[in-house]
């Protein structure tokens, strides 16, 4: 089956001349260089895609226009079923992790009458980005099937996800700045794979005395002596050779071991380019509350990933200025069940949600009636000007009824 080529006037990536790898759903990667799908290879790398692509496929996105919430036909295929290959959260998580990998993502837009009824991701690999510079350098998508196919797509069919960016038009992934810090983590792990593989053993010296050997014959006996010596299997067993040959083992230090095996350089340097707390990868105990860890992970880390996604949605998808796209982040807002339970009798209390927000947010049903869809509010509060007229009105009526009550206290 061919995946690339068949079309002459296309360009053939950098990509596309790699090997195609399979690692997660959708990705598409390279055998050699810790780019796209093969660096999950790497478990920091994995652990931090995997953090935070399962971090904003767990969120949902909503719809409000003069910051109302109002129901929308693309945030139901959004959340839920996109289409008729996988959920929701299945199609965040590839655009998540595809872009964090590769630098950007594409989701297409299927539309019917001017309806939107699936969203599509589409594989780095099938998609070219090209401007038109006859008419302003305006953009156009190539998307091609497995057997090279072509399609042409304008922007408005084309989600376009990109985390990083120089030009506004094409991504840039940030594993580009990772290539010789995962290349040094990787021979650290070589090096201490291929020492207990050889029982702790990283070498030694056969000698053979009274003799000299051609290269030939010294392969030979090498390899000889590998099979029968080398391993865990053959690990504290007897060595068993005869006069004309000396075995000398070469000493290690074994700091230098403790060292590659306690370094966790390259795992802050992973976590530091993809924004991630310390914490979250389980290099330091945070001194913070789980609130306030929560937060500052929201803030400091999601949060851009998340307006990323919504900035693009509200580009393509918003009908008007009024309208946008936003993810619901009070998961991460919520600390424990007795603090939410609390937070959000507050809210009804002071009419910020209806009562069946406010049971949906404990896990009830909602009412679906117009008792409901009420908002709450005590009847001590007031706004400002109507409780300067309420104070105003009271103080006129005071004096008067002042005066005729010292007057019947007199006549008493």
């Amino acid at each position: 089956m061919r995946i690339f080529g068949g079309v002459e006037t296309r360009s053939i990536t950098d990509e596309e001349k790699e090997a195609l790898v399979s690692m997660l759903p959708g990705f598409v990667g390279t055998s050699t260089n810790f780019t796209s799908a093969k660096a999950i290879e790497n478990s920091d790398v994995f652990t931090v895609i995997n953090l935070l692509a399962s971090d904003v496929a767990s969120l949902d996105v909503g719809m409000t226009k003069n910051e109302i919430v109002k129901p929308n036909r693309a945030v139901d295929l959004f959340n839920v079923n996109p289409n008729n290959l996988y959920s929701g959260g299945t199609l965040k998580f590839i655009l998540t992790a595809n872009a964090l990998l590769n630098g950007e993502s594409f989701c297409e837009i299927v539309k019917n009458n001017g309806k939107i009824i699936a969203f599509y991701h589409l594989r780095n690999s099938q998609v070219v980005v090209k401007q038109d510079e006859e008419t302003n350098y305006k953009l156009f998508y190539d998307v091609y099937d497995d057997k090279g196919k072509q399609r042409r797509l304008s922007p408005e069919k084309i989600l376009h996800f990109k985390f990083f960016t120089l030009d506004g038009v094409r991504g840039v992934s940030p594993l580009k700045s990772l290539k010789h810090d995962l290349s040094m983590q990787n021979d650290s792990k070589r090096f201490l794979a291929n020492f207990f593989k050889n029982d702790t053993q990283t070498g030694g010296i056969l000698k053979m005395k009274h003799g000299k050997l051609s290269k030939e014959a010294r392969d030979k006996v090498k390899k000889e002596w590998q099979e029968s010596n080398a391993g865990v299997d053959n690990a504290h067993k007897v060595l068993v050779i005869d006069e004309t040959f000396e075995y000398e083992p070469i000493e290690v230090d074994t700091e230098v071991l403790k060292l590659i095996n306690a370094s966790t350089f390259s795992t802050e340097t992973i976590g530091k380019v993809y924004r991630i707390p310390r914490h979250k990868l389980g290099l330091e105990t945070s001194n913070m509350s789980l609130a306030q860890a929560n937060l500052d992970y929201l803030t400091s880390t999601l949060n851009s990933y998340l307006k990323v996604i919504t900035n693009e949605m509200n580009y393509k998808l918003a009908t008007d200025y009024n309208s946008k796209f936003q993810f619901d982040t009070s998961p991460f807002k919520t600390t424990d069940v007795e603090t939410h339970t609390k937070l959000t009798l507050e809210k009804v209390d002071k009419g910020i949600i209806s009562l069946d927000e406010a049971r949906k947010r404990l896990g009830e049903k909602p009412r679906n009636d117009e008792l409901g869809k009420k908002h709450f509010i005590s009847l001590n509060y007031t706004t400002l000007d109507q409780l300067e007229e309420y104070q105003m009105l009271k103080a006129k009526g005071g004096d008067k009824h002042g005066q005729d009550g010292n007057k019947g206290t007199d006549d008493e």
